[in-house]
């Protein structure tokens, strides 16, 4: 994409983006939902048992210098409780995550209260944060809460009893239990599962305020619609998760349907909203999928295109999201969510390629969080002479720009940008070359490039600590 003939040389500043942790600059804040602190922060989904074949808090610990390597700013934790009765690890390890037997309680496969606030704690001290996973809609029926006060319930959702908010009391037992975590050990947020369902959007409106005077939080909503901003900060980008798997890998259908989902997400939602944009989670990973069933793991699912697709989530407008393993090329399905099956990620990688995928999630990683084009600046797309395969778009903030080319096609790809390219000199952030632009593109299957110019230079004295 760079004029043939131009001089190709790496740039310090290039170097530095992609080798220090450092915070957005203040100057350059576009006020996009969530505290400030989150502005810009990839988010790393953990379902903590299954992190390796030992599992736990504490593995979770030795792990962070790896994690602060790929520029993650928010680690994402499914839910912490204990889920069965029966206490015994292996017990832990293979019952539904999502059934909350105490929500004020630590799974004791992943360890101890004490050994989530010291992991929690260090995080912290690296630049990173914790949200947690929250189930609010449902209750198994061990659950000392539920024999306790059978009366705080009505009906059934997902085969368990549902919880009935119209009961104060439960309305305050949900406020209290979410205190407990954010006062105890200090968590930054929550992702809330089925947000939409039921009585949970009023229940939030009531619940998230008051969550808030704590401290500034950043709030995901598992959901996708409007509706729910700005009450949260982040909602789930379905749309384009369909359209990426099963519009363009599976039916062939045009690259542009990308840009139709962005023009809707952008009139249709406040502005600021944050869509949580991403290729993989523990829903897809077993197979659970809003447009029907689909492969498990990456390869399958993307047919060999998945570094293409996670150039696109990690640039687009919104804040990107990846599933433990995404960066490993992890072929695991890893059934953590309903106990089926017991599985964990190996670590060293198995997948052949494994460093490649590093290296380019490491990159990305950098772009997202330190150039305020990406997570704060607007959105353009270009024309080509091959709408249907190339999917070119600019994002801007200021003198700051990120360009990206992308060929959504598993073959060989020549065309011309007919719209105007932004001008001055680029840096190629995956390789380091620089120059201006060329509206001739060549690039080989699932191909892409990312150009950037004028990214803030690192500051790691404006590192921010979230207010504890």
């Amino acid at each position: 994409m760079t004029n043939q003939g131009k001089p190709v040389r790496r740039t310090a500043a290039v170097l530095l983006a992609f080798g220090l942790i450092a915070s957005v600059l203040p100057g350059f804040a576009a006020e996009p939902a969530g505290p400030e602190w989150s502005w810009g922060l990839p988010v790393y989904q953990i379902a903590t048992r299954y992190y390796n074949n030992t599992g736990g808090f504490k593995e979770i610990e030795k792990d962070i210098p790896r994690l602060k390597s790929l520029h993650v700013g928010i680690i994402y934790l499914m839910p912490v409780h204990p889920c069965s009765q029966d206490t015994s690890r292996d017990a832990q390890r293979r019952c539904n995550n999502f059934r909350s037997v105490d929500y004020r309680g630590v799974n004791p496969a992943m360890g101890s209260l004490q050994d989530y606030k010291h992991l929690v704690k260090a995080l912290h001290d690296n630049g990173m944060y914790v949200i947690q996973d929250i189930v609010p809609l449902y209750i198994p029926p061990e659950n000392e809460i539920y024999k306790l006060h059978p009366e705080w319930f009505k009906g059934e959702a997902w085969g368990m009893p549902a919880w009935n908010y119209d009961i104060p009391e439960a309305r305050q037992y949900m406020l209290e239990s979410l205190k407990y975590w954010i006062e105890e050990v200090d968590i930054d947020g929550y992702r809330v599962d089925c947000a939409s369902n039921g009585q949970l959007p009023e229940l939030f409106q009531e619940i998230i305020p008051e969550l808030r005077k704590i401290k500034p939080l950043f709030m995901l909503a598992e959901a996708d619609g409007a509706r729910l901003h700005p009450l949260y900060d982040m909602t789930y980008d379905w749309r384009n998760a369909r359209t990426m798997i099963v519009e363009i890998v599976q039916k062939g259908e045009p690259a542009s349907l990308i840009d139709e989902n962005i023009r809707r997400d952008l009139s249709e939602y406040p502005v600021g909203a944050l869509r949580m944009r991403h290729l993989d989670n523990h829903d897809f990973n077993v197979g659970m999928f809003p447009g029907g069933k689909i492969a498990g793991n990456m390869d399958e699912r993307f047919k060999g295109g998945q570094k293409a697709f996670a150039v696109l989530v990690a640039t687009m407008p919104g804040k990107w999201m990846y599933f433990m393993g995404n960066e490993i090329n992890s072929p695991r399905r890893i059934p953590h969510a309903w106990g089926k099956e017991y599985d964990w990620l190996r670590w060293p990688p198995e997948a052949s390629n494994a460093s490649e995928f590093t290296d380019l999630y490491t990159k990305l990683g950098a772009v997202h969080r330190y150039n305020p084009a990406v997570w704060g600046g607007s959105y353009r797309y270009l024309n080509t002479s091959n709408n249907h395969d190339l999917f070119v778009m600019e994002r801007k903030k200021g003198n700051n720009v990120v360009f990206v080319v992308i060929n959504f096609s598993s073959k060989q790809i020549s065309g011309t940008i007919t719209d105007a390219l932004p001008e001055g000199d680029f840096t190629e952030a995956l390789n380091g070359g620089t120059g201006p632009l060329s509206n001739v593109v060549n690039l080989p299957g699932w191909g892409y490039r990312i150009y950037v110019k004028d990214t803030p230079p690192p500051a790691q004295s404006l590192i921010k600590s979230s207010a504890r």
